[in-house]
């Protein structure tokens, strides 16, 4: 499996773990996400909320669609806006079923965000195939 080719983030080395420079703070809109996008199977979205950083999957795994980014924030909880799935944005649970959003550390430093570096995903039905 190969790297992501396409955009190349800054990367920074933070007590062993790897995290990219993915955008500044002022990038995040309120009341929705970030899309960060590294290929079609990952994509990750960041949110702000009371001040905190979330990173999260931008894809539902309802239905493998990438909108999480565009979805409803209530507390600390996201809505997709397809069909109304619900996710902790501190752990990624569903509210309600046993799906779950893969989650990213991500900090904020002299207003640029940080995003934990994530790795390459073979899809599930490549793996299947």
């Amino acid at each position: 499996m190969q790297d992501f080719p396409a955009i190349e983030f800054p990367e920074r080395i933070v007590n062993g773990v790897s995290y990219l420079q993915v955008c500044q703070l002022r990038d995040i809109p309120q009341k929705r996400g970030k899309n960060i996008y590294f290929d079609e199977e990952t994509q990750i979205a960041i949110f702000s909320v009371a001040g905190k950083l979330f990173a999260v999957s931008n894809i539902c795994p309802h239905q493998h669609a990438a909108v999480l980014a565009e979805g409803l924030i209530d507390d600390l909880t996201i809505t997709c806006p397809l069909h109304g799935w619900m996710y902790s944005l501190e752990n990624g649970k569903a509210l309600g079923g046993g799906a779950r959003l893969k989650t990213y550390k991500v900090f904020c430093e002299e207003e640029k965000v940080y995003l934990e570096k994530p790795q390459p995903v073979e899809p599930k039905w490549i793996r299947d195939w």
